[in-house]
């Protein structure tokens, strides 16, 4: 019913073109899904095989790997920038909010030392391309190195609940790199940045993705809470005319 609706709110509002290519764009998201489905035992033997380490191999693999189906939804450049920064880090403990398409998870598990802990929270139904389904959990679970431990909470990362299972899977270790993807509005990432935030260590990371003006909406105010945060930190930017990386240095 709200796909409806909001075919119906394009049409009105944005002509037949807009429409038509919504409704194409919808077609072929599924049929990508049903086919990814199918081959799934394809897919995660795939990435079991896969065994190299540099950037370029790893993001390259997460984008072209079967119809796209782990395809990070990052502007290349700017993330490959991002991966560099972390790969110097060599992060033992590494938190991602928002697992979406899975991408940046395959990436940091295939960057990070082999004996890391990663773990990624993600909202079923999430407004902002999260809620991947349940299908797909075994694919992410082929990410991890013989070494690494990861865990995908399909949680709501604002809950009290989600921070203290977090904490019980760190373990009173602290966290290397936070990336904050989830809930793009103001509340939303303000949220994830005071909740998990104190949990990174002196000398970590926090980094957030769409800090750009040109994403900004009435509703993503991740460039709007970003503007008033960044200068009370060590940070830096990354832009190359797409979605924007913010990164803070604890």
């Amino acid at each position: 019913m709200e796909k409806i609706k909001k075919g119906i709110k394009i049409l009105k509002e944005e002509g037949v073109i807009k429409f038509i290519k919504e409704l194409l764009n919808f077609f072929l998201t599924k049929f990508n899904q049903i086919f990814s489905r199918i081959f799934r035992k394809f897919i995660i033997k795939q990435i079991k095989e896969f065994n190299k380490d540099s950037i370029e191999d790893v993001f390259d693999f997460s984008y072209n790997l079967f119809l796209g189906v782990i395809r990070p939804i990052q502007l290349e450049d700017e993330f490959k920038q991002l991966l560099e920064i972390f790969k110097n880090l060599q992060p033992k403990v590494i938190l991602e909010i928002g697992t979406a398409n899975g991408g940046t998870l395959f990436c940091f598990c295939k960057l990070a030392p082999e004996d890391a802990t990663i773990i990624s929270i993600d909202l079923p139904g999430g407004p902002f391309g999260g809620g991947y389904p349940e299908w797909k959990i075994p694919i992410y679970q082929a990410f991890a190195k013989p070494g690494q431990k990861l865990y995908l909470l399909r949680e709501d990362s604002h809950k009290q609940e989600t921070l203290e299972k977090l904490k019980q899977i760190l373990n009173d270790k602290q966290i290397d790199f936070l990336f904050i993807d989830g809930d793009h509005t103001y509340q939303g990432v303000k949220q994830d940045f005071e909740m998990y935030s104190p949990l990174v260590k002196e000398g970590g990371v926090i980094a957030f993705h769409d800090i750009s003006d040109i994403v900004e909406t009435d509703v993503v105010k991740v460039p709007k809470f970003w503007k008033e945060i960044k200068h009370y930190f060590n940070h830096q930017e990354i832009k190359q005319g797409g979605y924007g990386i913010g990164i803070i240095f604890k």
